[in-house]
């Protein structure tokens, strides 16, 4: 797996739907792509906060197989044919944020946002980048058959306002560095 150098971006979506649907949705293209749901009780520690978004948090990666599999990557990526699985490199830890609110009598919004950690091989740490970018293509994709979508737009960062996908929520909610 070469080094992902591009940005890692998300996208918010403006539909016809309810959030739970669209985080449903979401989530299952982002697990078809490889990402876990994390069972921490975001979402409850939102609404605990008196926040409007339904939210989710999934996570990709390993933090210490993708340190000790970076060197070996150095050497491996110039390989000129292919290796074993298990000297393939671990992506390092990534964390998207999937969250919805009601914005008007059956609209919502949809915010899907990726976040990188210092944990992991730090060349390594935007290897995910290219599932993201299929998750929300197919999100975009399956918005526009149902001829759901309003607006969409991809979003190459969040302001820290308070909502779930800021990286201040994510830092003090799910405790992610």
């Amino acid at each position: 797996m070469p080094m992902f150098t591009g940005l890692l971006r998300g996208a918010r979506w403006i539909t016809r739907s309810t959030p739970e649907r669209l985080i449903r949705v979401a989530v299952e293209f982002l697990e078809d792509a490889g990402f876990e749901q994390r069972h921490d009780g975001f979402d409850e520690k939102l609404r605990g906060r008196g926040s409007e978004w339904t939210a989710v948090a999934l996570e990709i990666g390993d933090e210490e197989k993708s340190k000790r599999r970076a060197l070996l990557g150095l050497v491996i990526d110039e390989l000129p044919f292919p290796v074993p699985r298990a000297f393939q490199r671990v992506l390092s830890p990534t964390l998207v944020v999937v969250a919805s609110r009601p914005v008007g009598p059956l609209v919502s919004e949809l915010i899907v946002f990726p976040h990188t950690s210092r944990r992991g091989a730090p060349p390594y740490s935007r290897a995910a980048a290219p599932r993201v970018r299929d998750a929300l293509e197919q999100i975009t994709a399956a918005a526009g058959l149902e001829g759901a979508m309003l607006s969409h737009e991809s979003l190459a960062g969040v302001p820290d306002d308070g909502s779930p996908v800021s990286q201040a929520v994510v830092r003090e909610v799910l405790g992610w560095h």
